[in-house]
C-alpha cells in the first residue's frame, strides 16, 4: 500500500512484492540506461528509510542499516557531511554549511548522525523545522541523542527567544485574517475618504459619470466604491506582508513606495488612475508601530519580523543551528537564523542549512530559494568563514528510470531563467528496484496514489476512479478478488495480487489532506452556484455579490485563495455542479477511509511533500513543459555558450518564468513513487524531445574539454538541427551540453 515515508521495510519485502505482483502491460517503449547501483561506502548493500520531515502526519523513526546487521553505515556523501561535523570543536564557531538534499536522499538520517557527532563534541543544537508536525516528528527522532538537541519551528524559536518591548508585553499571536479584519474595521473610513477624493477611474467610467445622478446609478457607484476601498485595505495588509519577508528595517519601509504591494501599483496605474505615492507604506508602518505599542493584534509573521530586526537573543549555550527545509524560507528567515547567528560578533554559531531549491513549493508564502542559492555572498567580505557546500544526490527511494524523469526536470530548471536561484545537481537512482514508467492509458496496481496540482483535479479524478470501478464491476465481477476487509497482517504485500484490498462492490478512496476544508468548500460552492443561476446567495458572507462574474473578479483581485477552488468548480461543471459535489461528498468525504486502508489516495503535490508511495499517477494539470526557439542573442542558454556558434541561428529555450513553483511541483510529484510512475500525456512530448536531443557523433581526435578531460562517449547535443558540425562547433556544443546525458541518466 502507499506508505508514509520513514516506515522501515523487511529487507526483502519490496522484491517479494514486485516478484509476486502481476505487472502492468507496457504499451510504450521508454529508452533508459543501464540500472545505476547505489554508491555506499563499501560493496555491501545498505537500506536507508528516508523522510523529508515535512508531512502533517509524521512518520516512524528511521535508520541507515547494512543488510544483515544493525550498524548505521552512511554513504560517501553522508559521511563527508558527518566527518565535517566531527571536526568542529566547541571552539570552532561561525561556520555555515549548505547541504543540497535531493528527493529521497537520506536527509533526515544524515542530520541525525551529524547531530550525534556534534553532541559528542559538546555542541548544543537548535534544530529548526518547517511546521508543528515536523517538530513532533523530530522530537521523537532526536530523543535518543538527549537534551542537547531542542527542536522548534522557526516561528516557535523566534517567539520563545524574543526580546519583547517590555517585560510585561503580552504577545498572543492571531491568524492573518484577524489582522485583515482589524485593518478593515479601523481604517475603512480613512481609506474611503482618501480614495473618494482622488479616484478617477477608467476613461469609460469617467465618460459615464453623468449617469450617477440617478438613484440606481449612484447605488451602483457606491457599491463599486466599497469594493475599491476593500481592495485598497487588502493592499495595505499585503504591503506589510511584503516587507515582513524582506531583510529591510522599519525606516526603509517608509523611505519611498518601493515596498508597496506590486499589484496595487498596477491597479492604480491601469484602472484607478491616480497616484498612491507613499500611502500604503505609510499606513503599513503605522500599523506596525501600533502592534509593538499594544494597539494592534500581532500575527505570526509580525513577531518573526520583529525578531529579525535585532530582537531575538539565543542562550549562549546553543552553539549550532540545524535548519531543515531551508528552501522554503524567506529572506527575513534566512537572515535571522543564518546570517545574524553566524555573524554574531559576540557569539557566532555554526549553522547547517539543508534544502533543495528544486523542491521549493511555497513561493506564495514568501519562499525565496534564491536567498539560499546566494547565501554564500553574505560571507565573502570581511573576516567571516566561507560557506562550505555539500550535496546528497543518491536517492534510496527509486531507481534509474524514475531518476531519469526527475533529472529531465532538473536539467530544464538548470537551463532556464530559474538557474540563478538553483544549485544544479544530478539525482542518482540508488534503489535496488529499477522502477517503471507507464503512460496514462495503462493501469496501476492497487493501492496507488493520484497526485494533482489542484484540489479541483482531485475531485474530478476521484469521481472518474469511482465511475471506472463501477464499469469494471458490471463486466468483470467474477474477476474481483474478495478478501477480508481486516487482514490478519499489516503487511499488504502478502495479499495475492496487485488487486489486493479491492473489496467486492467497494472502492476505498481516501484524501491526503483536511477533509473539513473540502466539506466547507462544497457548502460555499453550492451557495455561490446560486449566483451562477442569477439567484441570491443565502450565506451572509456572499450576499454582497450581485453576480458570479463579480465574485470571480473579487477572488482574483483580493487573492482569496480559499475560494479559488469554488470558481474552478463552477466554471468546470456549471449546471452539473450540485450532482457532482453530492456524489463526491457521499462516496469519498462521508466514508472517510483512512490512508492506511485506501485503494486510492488523492493528494495535491503540496500535501504529499515528504511522503512516498509504491505506485503513483501524476495528473495532467501541471505546467506544460514547452520548448521555445529564440534567436540566440535572446536566449538565456546562449548567453553561456561559446561564440563558435552562429549567433543568427535559433536556440532552444525552456518556457519558464524566472520565478514561481510550477516546475518544482512537477519535481515533487514525480519523485514520490518507489516502483511505478504513471505520467500524463503532456509529459511524453518533452520526454521524446529530450531523448532526441541526445545524439551521438564521433569525437574529433585530440578534442578535449576545458578541464583537460577527454569527452569520451558523452552525447552530442545538436540544437540547431545541423547534421554536421565543424570542430569548433563540436567543441562548443560539447563544452556547453556534454553533461546532458549523464544528467538525465543519473550517472557521473
Amino acid at each position: 500500500m502507499g506508505r508514509k515515508r520513514g516506515h522501515s521495510d523487511d529487507e526483502n519485502s519490496d522484491d517479494t512484492a514486485i516478484a509476486s505482483a502481476t505487472r502492468v502491460k507496457r504499451v510504450r517503449n521508454i529508452p533508459v540506461t543501464a540500472p545505476i547501483p547505489a554508491v555506499p561506502c563499501s560493496t555491501a548493500v545498505y537500506v536507508i528509510s528516508d523522510t523529508d520531515s515535512n508531512s502533517d502526519s509524521g512518520s516512524d523513526v528511521l535508520e541507515v542499516r547494512q543488510v544483515g546487521t544493525s550498524k548505521k553505515t552512511p554513504t560517501k556523501e553522508q559521511a563527508a557531511i558527518i566527518d565535517y561535523g566531527k571536526k568542529l570543536s566547541i571552539r570552532d564557531l561561525g561556520q555555515v554549511v549548505r547541504i543540497v538534499a535531493g528527493a529521497g536522499t537520506g536527509k533526515t538520517t544524515t542530520l541525525h548522525l551529524l547531530a550525534e557527532e556534534l553532541v559528542k563534541a559538546s555542541h548544543s543544537i537548535l534544530y529548526i523545522v518547517y511546521n508543528k508536525a515536523a517538530q513532533k516528528d523530530a522530537e521523537e527522532r532526536f530523543h535518543s541523542i538527549g537534551s542537547k538537541v531542542q527542536c522548534r519551528t522557526m516561528h516557535g524559536a523566534a517567539l520563545h527567544y524574543l526580546q519583547r518591548p517590555a517585560a510585561d508585553f503580552d504577545i498572543t499571536p492571531v491568524d492573518d485574517s484577524v489582522v485583515q479584519q482589524k485593518i478593515e474595521a479601523e481604517y475603512m473610513t480613512r481609506v474611503s475618504t482618501w480614495m473618494r477624493g482622488r479616484y478617477a477611474g477608467s476613461s469609460d467610467q469617467r465618460s459615464n459619470a453623468g449617469s450617477r445622478q440617478t438613484a440606481n446609478a449612484r447605488s451602483q457607484f457606491e457599491k463599486a466604491h466599497l469594493i475599491r476601498v476593500k481592495l485598497a485595505l487588502f493592499y495595505v495588509f499585503k504591503t506589510l506582508e511584503f516587507w515582513y519577508r524582506s531583510t529591510r528595517t522599519r525606516e526603509e519601509l517608509t523611505e519611498n513606495d518601493f515596498w508597496t504591494y506590486y499589484p496595487a501599483k498596477l491597479k492604480h496605474k491601469d484602472d484607478w488612475n491616480f497616484r498612491h505615492e507613499k500611502f500604503y507604506v505609510n499606513l503599513a508602518g503605522e500599523i506596525w508601530d501600533r502592534m509593538w505599542t499594544g494597539g494592534f493584534p500581532i500575527n505570526h509573521d509580525s513577531y518573526l519580523k520583529y525578531a529579525q530586526l535585532g530582537n531575538m537573543q539565543l542562550p549562549s549555550y546553543i552553539t549550532t543551528i540545524l535548519m531543515d527545509e531551508s528552501q522554503d524560507s524567506s529572506a527575513c528567515q534566512l537572515d535571522l537564523f543564518v546570517t545574524q547567528l553566524a555573524k554574531s560578533p559576540t557569539k557566532p554559531r555554526n549553522v547547517f542549512i539543508v534544502g533543495d531549491a528544486a523542491q521549493s513549493i511555497y513561493y506564495f508564502r514568501g519562499a525565496r530559494p534564491k536567498e539560499l542559492a546566494q547565501i554564500h555572498e553574505k560571507f565573502e567580505k570581511g573576516s567571516f568563514k566561507p560557506v562550505a557546500d555539500f550535496r546528497l544526490t543518491q536517492s534510496f527511494r527509486f531507481g534509474p528510470n524514475i531518476a531519469r524523469v526527475a533529472n529531465t526536470l532538473l536539467y530544464i530548471k538548470a537551463n532556464s531563467p530559474q538557474a540563478k536561484d538553483f544549485n544544479p545537481y544530478i539525482l542518482v537512482g540508488g534503489s535496488q528496484i529499477d522502477g517503471e514508467l507507464i503512460s496514462d492509458d495503462e493501469t496501476l496496481p492497487f493501492p496507488y496514489t493520484i497526485i494533482a496540482r489542484s484540489r479541483l483535479q482531485l475531485i474530478m479524478k476521484g469521481l472518474l476512479v469511482l465511475a471506472e470501478f463501477r464499469r469494471t464491476q458490471q463486466t468483470q465481477a467474477d474477476q474481483v478478488i474478495d478478501v477480508d476487509e481486516t487482514p490478519s497482517t499489516n503487511d499488504t504485500s502478502v495479499l495475492p495480487t496487485p488487486q489486493r484490498k479491492r473489496i467486492k462492490n467497494r472502492m476505498k478512496i481516501a484524501l491526503n489532506g483536511n477533509v473539513g476544508e473540502y466539506k466547507k468548500s462544497i457548502k460555499d460552492a453550492l451557495d455561490i452556484f446560486q449566483l451562477f443561476l442569477n439567484k441570491r446567495p443565502k450565506l451572509d458572507k456572499f450576499k454582497e455579490y450581485e453576480s458570479f462574474d463579480e465574485f470571480e473578479k473579487d477572488v482574483s483581485d483580493r487573492e482569496l485563495g480559499e475560494y479559488k477552488l469554488i470558481v474552478m468548480l463552477v466554471n468546470e461543471y456549471k449546471e452539473e455542479l450540485p450532482g457532482v459535489l453530492a456524489e463526491f461528498e457521499k462516496e469519498i468525504l462521508e466514508k472517510a477511509f483512512k490512508l492506511t486502508e485506501a485503494d486510492v489516495i488523492l493528494s495535491t503535490a503540496h500535501q504529499c511533500k515528504g511522503l512516498e508511495y509504491d505506485y503513483v499517477e501524476v495528473c495532467d494539470d501541471f505546467l506544460t513543459l514547452d520548448v521555445q526557439e529564440k534567436p540566440r542573442q535572446q536566449s538565456q542558454t546562449w548567453k553561456k555558450a561559446s561564440q563558435a556558434f552562429d549567433p543568427n541561428k535559433m536556440e532552444m529555450e525552456f518556457n519558464l518564468k524566472a520565478w514561481g513553483d510550477d516546475l518544482n511541483l512537477w519535481y515533487v510529484a514525480v519523485t514520490r513513487p518507489k516502483k511505478i510512475l504513471k505520467l500524463p500525456a503532456k509529459w511524453w512530448g518533452i520526454h521524446e524531445y529530450m531523448t532526441n536531443f541526445l545524439t551521438t557523433a564521433p569525437v574529433p581526435a585530440g578534442v578535449e574539454s576545458k578541464t583537460g578531460e577527454p569527452f569520451g562517449e558523452l552525447g552530442l547535443t545538436n540544437l540547431d538541427g545541423s547534421k554536421q558540425l565543424n570542430v569548433q562547433q563540436e567543441v562548443a556544443l560539447r563544452e556547453l551540453f556534454s553533461k546532458l546525458a549523464p544528467f538525465l541518466d543519473g550517472q557521473f
